[in-house]
């Protein structure tokens, strides 16, 4: 089997950023439109797949609005919070 020769990436030039490109505020990428839901990044890749989360695209770059995804949240099937209050003060 032929061995194949890796080389490293380029080094950043002096004044950009060291870590991994992260977009955290009003605005989400992935990987933090991933943990703001609590799901692996692949669940939330494969539910922008099937179009049945809201997302933007910015550049070919998938981005998520924090206002769309809480309002998103809003509308699941579940139980509300004042209906869990009435429920935990009715069982007491």
């Amino acid at each position: 089997m032929p061995t194949v020769s890796r080389t490293s990436p380029p080094l950043k030039r002096a004044g950009q950023g060291k870590g991994p490109r992260r977009i955290d505020g009003a605005v989400l990428d992935v990987r933090c439109g991933s943990l703001f839901l609590g799901w692996s990044e692949k669940r939330t890749r494969g539910m922008i797949a099937r179009r049945l989360i809201p997302f933007r695209k910015i550049g070919g770059r998938i981005v998520f609005l924090r206002d769309e995804l809480q309002q998103w949240l809003a509308t699941l099937d579940g139980c509300s919070l004042g209906e869990a209050r009435a429920n935990q003060e009715a069982r007491r």
